[in-house]
């Protein structure tokens, strides 16, 4: 039996610690604006898939994330692997309490959480993107993950693997600018093969990006051509370039003009398939979670499943 109640997930950890401080006064605030709603929350790693499966198969079809741009990813994927409903008959929002917060940005739903509640309450349903990327574990065991914002390959993995090994102790962007200081001299570009719609390009790429949405990496822009309903990923790699090159141009990738680089190559497509084309395999994030490896594909969900926009 279905309810138009919405189920809301909580992520305790998400922002440092930001979605449990927060949640008293969210409730608070969901209520007085007259939201009806059940909640749960997430209490490991994953958790939120698990219980966004449940959930749908309970009857809820309407899903809220209190968290940030990996708790939307968990929503996202709980929601494609269950087998109740297309997800064609979902619909997400979020609140967000995250560290990046990146996905709102394409959107302009505002970072803060009591004017995204505001903006929850009055805005507008629209049919979203999804991308389901296919890789390999450290196992070498094929694994699937769906997303709906940007996935980074070569240097932008090879940095948020770098992100995740350490411990994060000032802001996002300032974060990702030191992160870009201590990568740039340890990463080496790898020669890799990307194939999409029918093209073929094999070079050494130093980054690859490709986007459903416009922002990653705490509001960078590798991708400012991407559209979330057109059902195309936005795709820009940059062939080999030099450390100090990176180091030059890091304020271009919060403005988008990163992509009028002569190195930097964009287009889009349906299809995409990256494999590696020496030893040294290519590696995968998505939303900010390191994956795996080569051979790596992107499949397209064209408006997929429902989202609320402001």
């Amino acid at each position: 039996m279905t309810t138009t109640k919405w189920f809301i997930i909580i992520n305790p950890t998400a922002g440092g610690g930001k979605g449990g401080k927060y949640w008293s006064d969210i409730k608070e605030l969901l209520s007085k604006t007259g939201v009806n709603f059940d909640f749960a929350v997430s209490e490991y790693s994953q958790h939120v898939i698990e219980l966004t499966k449940k959930a749908i198969k309970e009857g809820y079809r309407k899903i809220i994330a209190v968290g940030g741009d990996g708790t939307i990813n968990e929503v996202i994927n709980g929601m494609f692997q269950q087998k109740i409903v297309t997800p064609s008959e979902l619909s997400f929002a979020n609140i967000p309490v995250g560290t990046g917060n990146d996905w709102i940005k394409t959107h302009g739903i505002p970072s803060n959480y009591k004017k995204a509640i505001l903006s929850l309450k009055s805005g507008h349903s629209m049919a979203h993107d999804v991308g389901e990327v296919s890789y390999y574990d450290k196992n070498g065991e094929q694994k699937r993950r769906y997303f709906m914002n940007v996935a980074g390959l070569a240097y932008d993995a090879f940095v948020t693997k770098a992100s995740q090994e350490g411990s994060r102790w000032m802001g996002t962007k300032m974060f990702y600018y030191y992160l870009i200081l201590r990568c740039v001299t340890q990463y080496t570009a790898t020669r890799a093969k990307i194939t999409f719609d029918g093209q073929e390009v094999e070079s050494i790429f130093y980054n690859i990006a490709v986007g459903i949405c416009k922002h990653n990496a705490g509001g960078a822009q590798f991708v400012p051509h991407a559209i979330p309903d057109d059902g195309l990923f936005a795709l820009a790699y940059f062939t080999d370039i030099k450390g100090i090159d990176v180091l030059l141009n890091s304020r271009k990738f919060y403005d988008g003009s990163i992509i009028h680089h002569p190195k930097c190559f964009t287009t889009q497509a349906k299809h995409i398939k990256i494999e590696a084309a020496e030893d040294s395999p290519n590696f995968v994030e998505v939303d900010g979670e390191f994956l795996g490896k080569t051979p790596i594909e992107f499949i397209m969900h064209q408006q997929a499943i429902n989202v609320i926009v402001p």
